[in-house]
């Protein structure tokens, strides 16, 4: 259905592993968080979840570093020690940290849960799982990582051909492994339903359906947030105003003199529940399905790729170049865009859960500030995402 204030998410297929940043000349990183107790496996979570540079600790939450591994006592004290010293300026004022709304709404899950929660899934059941599934499926699509097995196996071939060469016997190994796809782990708890149930036909179907009502859904409700949002400032101008319906200024509830009347949300509501049905549309007759294999084998591709044979193979440099040459490099934005938009499609299936009053205006405020951080452009919406915080400060 990033994290500056330009595009995103996203999300899982992670740029870190099409197109790997350049890293400092110390680990700076691995240094800070091991003064925490973190083990090399942990250090690696936390950079897959977008972080380059040490300050960018301090825009996870708890959660963020207990899910990858860390001790939450610790965690604590890390997000502590991250905070930016009293009294230095922020060099963009207008800016919402994110640690301020982060928490209110849905986590995404790590590929290894939301696998799990795929082979658990009932057949019919419309979960937090499928919407993950739908949503990465949709996004490797659209940077043609469905493509790259068999532009790897002709690009092999190729090379072996220009240098007069016989391919290496791994060429077998990997085309086998690129072209054939083995369902079993997530289709085993459904009796009769089997690899060959997943055809390009229906594939396509599913990816279709996403495009024709998912996505408009979602960007209409984010249109729908905007409108809202703007009639809330009318009252209460300024940053501050996002600040206050977020976490609230008066023991968190909202800021006295803020909104005496705020504007009703009932068309959000009612936008989220088209959302819904829009959902409902997507995963008709065997869309859980599709989706649950197409997102496993985006997952299946991305290992493949990590194999360290394959740039020699196809006659690249190293890794960035074959990538390249495959066309599927895509911008180091990639995963936030996947994590913030997949955390965007969850929050508005789950409005209806917020208690009226404060509690619904914080978390729409908390919404607002999600979507303000996606490049909607990709999905037919607004041409200028970041027009919503505004200019020089204004909101």
């Amino acid at each position: 259905m990033s994290e500056d204030k330009n595009a995103a998410a996203t999300p899982e297929v992670a740029a870190a592993e099409f197109a790997p940043a350049v890293p400092p000349t110390t680990d700076e990183i691995a240094d800070k968080l091991k003064e925490f107790g973190a083990t090399d496996e942990i250090v690696a979570k936390v950079k897959d979840l977008g972080v380059d540079t040490v300050a960018d600790i301090s825009e996870l939450t708890e959660a963020d570093l207990v899910g990858a591994g860390l001790k939450i006592v610790k965690a604590r004290k890390l997000l502590d020690a991250a905070k930016p010293a009293p009294g230095v300026a922020s060099a963009a004022p207008s800016v919402v940290s994110t640690a301020a709304f982060d928490g209110l709404l849905p986590s995404v899950q790590d590929d290894e849960s939301w696998i799990k929660a795929l082979k658990t899934g009932g057949v019919s059941k419309v979960d937090t799982s499928t919407v993950i599934a739908a949503v990465r499926a949709a996004l490797a699509k659209s940077v043609g990582l469905y493509e790259v097995p068999a532009k790897l196996v002709s690009a092999m071939e190729a090379f072996a051909d220009e240098s007069e060469e016989q391919v290496d016997p791994v060429f077998y190994v990997l085309r086998k492994q690129m072209t054939r796809r083995n369902y079993a782990d997530i289709f085993a708890a459904v009796d009769g339903l089997d690899g060959a149930f997943v055809t390009d036909k229906r594939k396509a179907q599913l990816l279709s359906r996403l495009d024709q009502f998912l996505w408009p859904a979602i960007v209409s409700f984010d249109g729908q947030l905007k409108g809202w949002y703007e009639s809330y400032k009318q009252v209460f101008t300024g940053p501050d105003a996002l600040m206050a319906l977020v976490g609230g200024l008066n023991g968190g509830g909202l800021a006295p003199g803020i909104m005496q009347a705020p504007p009703d949300t009932a068309v959000l509501q009612d936008a989220a529940d088209t959302v819904k049905d829009a959902v409902n549309r997507v995963f008709a007759g065997t869309g859980v399905q599709i989706a649950a294999a197409l997102a496993y084998e985006a997952s299946e591709i991305k290992k493949s790729l990590e194999d360290s044979r394959l740039p020699a193979l196809t006659g690249s440099i190293n890794r960035e170049q074959m990538l390249k040459k495959l066309g599927v490099a895509v911008p180091a934005s990639y995963p936030r865009l996947e994590t913030n938009l997949t955390k965007y499609v969850l929050a508005v299936m789950g409005l209806e859960d917020q208690s009226s009053g404060a509690e619904e205006l914080r978390y729409l405020g908390a919404l607002f500030m999600l979507g303000s951080q996606i490049d909607w452009t990709q999905f037919g919406g607004r041409s200028a995402t970041l027009s919503r915080l505004g200019k020089a400060g204004q909101l």
